[in-house]
């Protein structure tokens, strides 16, 4: 037996696969993989919507200017450390930038994004999104070998759509899948 291939899967998205994932954080989800190494992997889910917060106060931004509630779509990024934060937006916003894909999406995790979001100065896109999943070593390789996760492009338009309960059924539709004809009896030839 041979070593396996790596294939680095940074900047692309993971589709859950229908019938195989059936419940829990996972079912139905899309991940965008931040890094992926022979050390292990990590990802943001951007389409498990949880609630709606005020930058403004969850922040602590202290400017009188803001007069109103600066409401933005909280979404779940996965189990790992809830207590951290983190933008997921388009490229055109490039300040103190924790990682720039480019491939138009960028990841930010400081206070002036936030500030510059509700002053109407920050990207055009962004999600605002709480935890993250991450894989030990192997560990996304072998759901990816059981057939866990389907993989394609990154797609700004799935991951900035409005309505994230039919980003899922849309990435599947992108890839050619019909969730109702998908087989739950799946493997490798």
């Amino acid at each position: 037996m041979g070593d396996k291939i790596f294939h680095n899967l940074s900047g692309k998205t993971l589709v859950a696969t229908p019938h195989v994932i059936t419940k829990g954080i996972y079912h139905k989800s899309l991940i965008y993989m931040l890094s992926h190494t022979e050390e292990g992997a990590i990802g943001l889910i951007f389409n498990r919507l949880v609630n709606h917060i005020d930058l403004k106060s969850f922040f602590k931004i202290k400017n009188d200017e803001i007069t109103t509630p600066v409401m933005v779509p909280i979404y779940l990024g996965g189990p790992v450390e809830h207590e951290k934060g983190f933008f997921l937006h388009s490229s055109d916003y490039n300040k103190n930038l924790l990682l720039d894909f480019h491939n138009d999406l960028a990841v930010s995790s400081n206070l002036e994004i936030s500030e510059d979001i509700a002053f109407g100065k920050g990207p055009k896109n962004s999600l605002f999104i709480v935890g993250y999943t991450a894989w030990k070593p192997g560990q996304l390789e072998e759901e990816l070998e059981t057939n866990l996760w389907l993989v394609m492009d990154c797609n700004k338009e799935f991951i900035f759509a409005d309505n994230p309960e039919s980003k899922w059924h849309n990435a599947l539709k992108h890839l050619g899948i019909d969730e109702i004809h998908f087989s739950s009896q799946i493997g490798n030839a």
